[in-house]
């Protein structure tokens, strides 16, 4: 990774008004098109929009095709990565960005949602799902405001919203928790996505 190497904490923006837009994706590949494109789609969007990229640093997968694309469309990327991923991942190449190294997965989950305004969930595996029911929780528990949009590519997304459902049936989740906002939107594709973003999400100062 071509990068500039900042501890948890360092560099502030430098204005409130583009978007700090992460997304969260897998670092494997895909073997649907579709999901290749909807993530290079995103990337280039957060770009030619002008706002600034936030994303778990790997240059893989889909991941990777998101910082590429976005850096391909001049957005700023900020990348932030536990230390033993970036000594597995260094020798993959990823676009030039700041790269904040944490000591853990839950240090790297606490700076994207300190550092975000918004959250974009593309399809992804266990991370991906660990990342969002993250964001998730804290905004059913009062404790976030920041909106979380999922891009339901090809359906990806319709089981986990099914499984929502399913426990609102049983009443084990309210409606809405303790935050009068949904706690997720579904949208089909990365236009819609930054759509919404841009009509839901306040940058910060």
């Amino acid at each position: 990774m071509t990068s500039t190497i900042l501890e948890p904490g360092a560099g502030t923006r430098e204005s409130g008004r583009p978007l700090d837009i992460c997304v969260f994706c897998g670092a494997g590949r895909s073997n649907s098109q579709a999901i290749v494109d909807t993530a290079r789609t995103t990337g280039r969007l957060i770009g030619e929009r002008g706002h600034h990229l936030v994303y778990g640093g790997g240059g893989s997968g889909l991941m990777g095709e998101v910082a590429w694309a976005a850096s391909e469309s001049g957005a700023a990327i900020r990348g932030i990565i536990p230390r033993f991923l970036y000594e597995r991942e260094r020798a993959i190449a990823a676009p030039v960005q700041e790269t904040h190294l944490t000591d853990t997965l839950h240090r790297r989950k606490e700076h994207m949602l300190r550092c975000s305004d918004v959250f974009i969930a593309l399809p992804g595996g266990y991370g991906t799902l660990d990342e969002i029911l993250e964001v998730i929780s804290a905004t059913y528990l009062g404790r976030s405001a920041k909106p979380l949009i999922l891009v339901n590519t090809e359906g990806f997304w319709d089981g986990f919203i099914s499984l929502v459902e399913t426990l609102r049936r049983y009443e084990l989740i309210a409606q809405a928790g303790s935050s009068a906002q949904p706690v997720f939107h579904s949208v089909p594709s990365p236009e819609a996505a930054l759509s919404l973003a841009e009509q839901l999400a306040v940058p910060a100062a």
